[in-house]
């Protein structure tokens, strides 16, 4: 049982490390889409400021509409990456746990072993005194 539950904590570290991957790769993620979202604001202050000193000069009102349609896609993808972020923390606590218990559980049995390891050593040796004592006192009589 020893074994098994080594390898079950070393595929738990490895589940875990795939998962911190995983939250690295969506935090970049959600850093891009920030940055997208910054880029995109400043190209709208951009147009604005154009289209106020140059009056006529294409559609500002469409070009807002697009931007909008834009900006809530950007938003919404935002949402969702933060929701993907916020599911793989909560799993990886999980898994934190899961190995945390087998940590734990070792340990016990590791404990246990050790107890009764102690206890055949000593039955051992109270043996041996007594055989001894037989031995020094058997010879006497």
């Amino acid at each position: 049982m020893g074994k098994s539950l080594k390898i079950l904590s070393r595929i738990q570290k490895f589940n875990i490390d795939e998962q911190r991957k995983k939250l690295s790769e969506k935090m970049d993620e959600e850093a891009q889409v920030i940055e997208n979202i910054k880029q995109l604001d400043a190209k709208y202050e951009e147009e604005k400021r154009f289209a106020t000193q140059n009056p006529g000069v294409g559609d500002f009102g469409l070009f807002t509409k697009r931007y909008l349609k834009i900006r809530r896609g950007e938003e919404e993808h935002l949402r969702r990456v933060k929701a993907e972020i916020e599911a793989i923390r909560d799993k990886i606590s999980e898994m934190f746990k899961e190995q945390k218990t087998f940590e734990i559980v070792d340990e016990h049995r590791e404990a246990v072993e050790r107890y009764e390891n102690e206890q055949k050593e000593q039955k051992m040796l109270d043996e041996i005194g007594t055989n001894a004592y037989i031995k020094q006192h058997g010879d006497n009589t």
